[in-house]
């Protein structure tokens, strides 16, 4: 075979880059006609891949819902990332079309200034959004409507909301599809409504009322309505004997009833303005009479799960594991329940601590439970000025699991074995009514002991935008709220997706690596703490110890003992330092480790794999050549 010249190689190396660009094309345009549907999701919580919730939602639509989106052009020609955003809504809505075979109609408009598709934009109410100085408005929203004329929106398609898509989108359809929502009787000692002069309803009333219709109930009421169909009861007080009796009735019947009860509710506490029967849950009757015992006067303190707080240190900011605020992660969630099965962070504060009572024909079912490193706290302690360093540094973990939310489940006795109570006063009597001595169907009731984790400022962000304030959540906790209610009233339809909201990814081995080192070195900053703290009172007394005309007066040996505590307060100060650089070393010196595996190890390695490649080819080109020649 004859060698190939110069010329003959150019001219190969032509055709064949020539042929590798045309295929490279063809191979694009084959695969994006043929293979736009095909998508790989590599994410480890699958936060790209539709739920099961959304595709049953979507498969069990018996009538035609229409989605209008609005996006103005000029608005995504001005903010490239908008442009993103909507080219992915866009696509999530098709794959919406697709799974409900055509119930779900999407309609593009794009709303330009003086159109008639900006004047539908607002009819709509959809937020314009200012894109100069000129006054022109941007849209960027999306309007659902059914064959009864219902219309749900969302009026701006915020993108700080991305990772919450498919749940805002999947609910803006399953409120269309829904018309008629289940009533919810609320029994609160808070003001979750939005208190008496015009407050705001809590954060998580508002996402309640996205499923369910809500009724507030009265202390003093002496019936439950006949079309209540769950009870959410949230830090119960002065509730009257004949209400009490009617809840019980209501649980006897089989009926849902969802409480939250508190030891220190630091809500109430806050706005007690000192009351000392502030803070703690009444309704103890009902509880035990189910066979539930919250603890009297602790708290729970768990050093795994403790939420890091910024706390006054000797006049400065300092970072501190607070024990009684508590992040708890799937692992200390029943994993089999659907209430929990998919939730991924739940926040409590100053929580209560659970515990079953025997011989009441229930069983106590944990839905959420500390972790080993537990230790029960009297609620002295967190009450008012907690001291968060003085209690990590005195934790003793009990080794057990604690309690916090719990299922009831049996047919429990009544907890008014004699019927119904007398009423007080001269009021006339309730019409008589079938008293209900045990449980006729199995229990529905759940108990958590926390009230504070329903409050925002517990599991969300507030922003502000456009005016409008809306909170971006950090945890599941309304999410837990809203899973509870549907599954004890016998509906599931948003469980799994309204888990998916939260994709945090904890540091859980760098924040036991940080917890180890405060704990080794925390007492020793203490103590050095304290020594310092000594020495300078005595070098205080040294040089205040004789006046005479106002003037101070120091001899010399009162100079030579406080030149002496000043080198000794140096000292410390420096022994101190050492400390606090010990107490961040550890975790710097992962953090340096992990740094260096994210930016420098992974192409370094790449690198190095391309070079043996490269070397390796070259080595099998210069055997082939040298075949050849011979």
């Amino acid at each position: 075979m004859g060698k190939l010249s110069n010329l003959d190689r150019s001219v190969l190396a032509t055709i064949s880059i020539i042929l590798a660009v045309i295929s490279f094309l063809a191979i694009n345009i084959f695969a994006n006609s043929t293979l736009r549907g095909v998508e790989a999701d590599l994410t480890e919580e699958r936060l790209f891949t539709l739920s099961d919730g959304t595709r049953d939602i979507l498969s069990e639509l018996k009538e035609p819902i229409r989605v209008k989106m609005f996006v103005s052009r000029r608005l995504l020609e001005l903010n490239p990332g908008h442009a993103t955003y909507a080219d992915r809504i866009r696509e999530l809505l098709e794959r919406y079309v697709d799974l409900s075979d055509g119930k779900v109609k999407l309609e593009l408009y794009s709303p330009e200034p003086f159109t008639d598709e900006e004047d539908l934009a607002v009819s709509y109410g959809l937020q314009g959004i200012p894109l100069d100085n000129t006054g022109e408005l941007g849209y960027f929203g999306l309007v659902a409507t059914n064959s009864v004329d219902d219309l749900e929106k969302i009026v701006y398609l915020s993108p700080e909301r991305e990772s919450f898509l498919e749940y805002d989108l999947t609910k803006l359809i399953y409120k269309m599809a829904n018309n008629k929502k289940p009533l919810i009787g609320l029994l609160t000692g808070l003001p979750m409504m939005g208190g008496p002069r015009g407050g705001q309803p809590w954060g998580v009333v508002d996402q309640i009322r996205e499923f369910f219709d809500v009724t507030s109930l009265s202390p003093t009421d002496r019936q439950i309505a006949d079309n209540i169909d769950a009870l959410l009861i949230v830090h119960p007080k002065t509730v009257s004997e004949e209400l009490q009796y009617a809840i019980d009735q209501f649980a006897m019947a089989g009926k849902p009833v969802v409480m939250f009860v508190d030891m220190n509710s630091e809500i109430d506490v806050a706005m007690s303005r000192g009351n000392p029967e502030a803070g703690r849950s009444s309704l103890e009757n009902l509880l035990n009479g189910w066979g539930v015992d919250l603890v009297d006067g602790k708290v729970l303190g768990d050093l795994e799960a403790a939420r890091r707080v910024n706390v006054n240190l000797r006049g400065q900011t300092a970072v501190a594991d607070y024990v009684v605020w508590l992040s708890m992660l799937p692992k200390h969630m029943k994993s089999d329940d659907a209430i929990t099965a998919d939730l991924k962070r739940l926040t409590f504060a100053s929580a209560g601590i659970l515990k079953s009572v025997d011989g009441k024909g229930t069983t106590l079912t944990p839905l959420v439970t500390s972790s080993e490193k537990s230790m029960e706290i009297d609620v002295s302690k967190v009450r008012t000025s907690p001291d968060v360093i003085g209690m990590f540094r005195d934790f003793e973990p009990s080794g057990e699991r604690k309690i916090i939310a719990a299922r009831v489940e049996g047919r429990p006795a009544s907890a008014f074995p004699d019927g119904r109570p007398a009423p007080v006063g001269n009021i006339e009597p309730l019409p008589e009514a079938e008293h209900l001595a045990k449980a006729t169907a199995d229990a529905r009731i759940v108990v958590v002991a926390d009230t504070d984790m329903l409050h925002e400022q517990f599991w969300a962000e507030s922003r502000q935008l456009f005016g409008q304030t809306f909170n971006v959540p950090f945890a599941n906790n309304a999410d837990f709220v809203v899973n509870t209610l549907e599954n004890l009233a016998g509906g599931t339809a948003l469980m799994s997706l309204r888990a998916r909201t939260a994709a945090l990814r904890p540091f859980t081995y760098v924040d036991n690596v940080r917890k180890d080192a405060e704990s080794l070195f925390r007492d020793k900053e203490q103590e050095l703490a304290a020594q310092i703290e000594s020495v300078q009172k005595q070098l205080a007394d040294v040089l205040n110890r004789n006046q005479a005309g106002g003037e101070i007066v120091v001899g010399p040996e009162d100079k030579a003992r406080a030149e002496q505590y000043r080198r000794e307060i140096v000292r410390l100060r420096k022994e101190l330092r050492d400390v606090q650089f010990e107490l961040r070393k550890d975790i710097e010196d992962l953090d340096a480790l992990l740094k260096f595996l994210n930016i420098a190890a992974i192409p370094l390695l790449l690198g190095l794999v391309a070079l043996v490649w490269l070397i390796v080819g070259r080595m099998r080109r210069s055997r082939r050549f040298r075949v050849r020649e011979a």
